[in-house]
């Protein structure tokens, strides 16, 4: 989607895909707002502002917020109860939220106020809509949310930037958002009655994580079937099991069938070829009868595509949940043009606090797989005639091979993360807390999952490295040079950082650099496209 100039919101769905865009862009993205949309807008916060004229009690604007709301607040007094919710909330703690989930965040957030059932004013979703293209975001804490009652206190860090409070991470770096303002000749937005509710009470801050996280999970999904390729020209093995007779004639599932024809089409590029099952021979060493070669390989090798199918399904399911989610109105209480008012539940984040916790056990099967596989490469028992640890014996004298461990640390480093891994994979959701007094007794603690599955992300794409560095090592050692335009460039990004190897060498901190570079080494979107050639 890097060809993304414009974004459009209107009574159409908006893509995950154009979100995901957005969030990741290099050049600037321009957003327009259909005059329907402002229309419905308008007419929404006229209706709020006649039952206000009423005094009728509505909750969050005439009344107080939570376990208060039985308290009335007069109306002239409405727009000092929204700047004091932005005040309040204003606690968070942790590391700051990464500019792309905070682009995503706002973008979502936008787009929910143009459903028109949330009561703002037009200038609100403008200044919004200004913020954004101008790449002005807010220094969100990633700590504090609960999940339910949306994502109260990252969000109203947005909500202060826009009433001039605050910090703003700029092009030009982090200022103060007063400064930011008056630099562009612009003044603080004045924040009216339900404004600052309609700003922080929603699933905004979790559903911009959700995008990054699911696009880097895909990517490390795309990394780990070119890599289970490469494991397979390294050690020799079978090609059937990426076959249509297993994947596509005999199975109905098709994220198997997916995940088996990108790795097929990667030994495809490669010419690979292994002798056909027909035609392996057998020997006798004795009395017994042996198979000149293995006919079939170990499960983590020859289960891939059951292992990682179900986890592009499940990937898949979380991002249709996700496109679902930013298309709503998720803040509360909710008004239409038509008169209608209702207080809800839309922003508790159930949906991407479960798509999250499967996010983060797909994670965990992609690298407790990788893991197994590169043991079966390591050991010198499993490799079928590689060096044990990959050490480049072939460059050493022989009286210096006892000296040199080659690889040996890597898979010790991919274990000990992998373990890291899998210890976080436990859903988040299960552990709901009763808070505020009790009124929030039952939260989706979506954020949280989503800030862990993260931290997973970190794990996953650092046990990819230490797996890429040393299947490049193997495939030197059988003197294999890849043919494939994804794998050479894959091969280039490793050996950019991780050289290849003679004598023992400290290798963490190249490691490190290529875990970072391989989140954008491969395009998910064309990746995926070539799987099924």
């Amino acid at each position: 989607m890097s060809h993304v100039k414009t974004i459009t919101l209107n009574d159409l769905p908006l893509s995950l895909a154009h979100v995901s865009a957005f969030a990741f862009r290099t050049t600037p993205i321009a957003i327009t707002v259909a005059e329907t949309c402002r229309a419905r807008i308008e007419r929404s916060r006229r209706y709020l502002l006649a039952l206000l004229d009423k005094d009728v009690p509505i909750y969050g604007v005439t009344t107080g917020f939570g376990d208060s709301c039985a308290r009335f607040v007069a109306p002239n007094d409405a727009a000092d109860l929204q700047r004091n919710l932005l005040a309040y909330l204003r606690c968070g703690v942790g590391p700051r939220l990464s500019r792309p989930a905070v682009r995503a965040m706002m973008l979502v957030r936008l787009n929910s106020l143009c459903r028109g059932y949330s009561g703002v004013s037009w200038e609100l979703v403008d200044r919004l809509r200004i913020y954004l293209e101008r790449d002005w975001l807010p220094v969100v804490p990633s700590q504090g949310s609960l999940g339910a009652s949306g994502d109260l206190i990252p969000l109203a860090y947005l909500g202060a930037v826009l009433a001039g409070d605050g910090d703003l991470e700029t092009p030009e770096g982090i200022r103060p958002a007063m400064q930011v303002l008056q630099a562009a000749g612009m003044e603080p937005l004045q924040l009216g009655a339900k404004e600052g509710l309609a700003i922080v009470n929603g699933t905004s801050t979790m559903a911009g994580q959700c995008v990054v996280n699911l696009a880097e999970s895909h990517r490390a999904l795309s990394l780990a079937a070119t890599l289970t390729a490469w494991t397979c020209l390294a050690l020799g093995g079978r090609t059937e099991p990426f076959d249509a007779l297993v994947n596509e004639k005999a199975s109905k599932h098709p994220g198997q069938a997916q995940i088996a024809r990108h790795v097929a089409h990667r030994l495809r590029e490669e010419g690979y070829r292994p002798k056909a099952l027909e035609s392996i021979a057998v020997t006798r060493d004795g009395g017994m009868a042996m198979t000149v070669q293995l006919v079939q390989d170990r499960y983590s090798l020859r289960c891939t595509p059951q292992v990682l199918g179900p986890v592009l399904e499940t990937l898949t399911t979380a991002e249709r949940w996700l496109e679902e989610e930013l298309n709503g109105a998720s803040d509360n209480p909710l008004l239409d043009e038509d008169g209608g008012l209702a207080v809800g539940g839309n922003f508790y984040g159930g949906y991407l606090a479960h798509a999250m916790d499967y996010t983060k056990i797909s994670l965990g099967h992609i690298v407790d797989l990788l893991d197994r596989q590169f043991m079966l490469v390591v050991d010198d028992k499993t490799n079928r005639g590689l060096p044990p640890n990959l050490a480049n014996w072939p460059a050493l004298p022989p009286e210096e091979r006892h000296l040199h461990h080659g690889l040996k640390g890597f898979h010790q480093a991919a274990n000990a993360i992998t373990a890291e891994v899998l210890s976080q994979t436990m859903p988040n959701s299960v552990f709901s807390r009763s808070s505020e007094s009790h009124n929030q007794d039952k939260v989706s603690l979506g954020m949280t999952a989503a800030m862990q599955c993260t931290r997973l992300l970190d794990g996953t794409f650092s046990v990819l490295a230490l797996v890429a560095g040393g299947l490049a090592q193997a495939l030197d050692l059988r003197g294999i040079t890849l043919r494939g335009e994804r794998s050479r460039e894959l091969y280039a990004a490793v050996r950019r950082f991780v050289p290849a190897t003679v004598r023992d060498t400290a290798l963490g901190a190249g490691v490190e650099s290529m875990s970072l570079e391989l989140r954008n080494v491969l395009d998910r979107t064309e990746d995926l496209a070539h799987a099924d050639s």
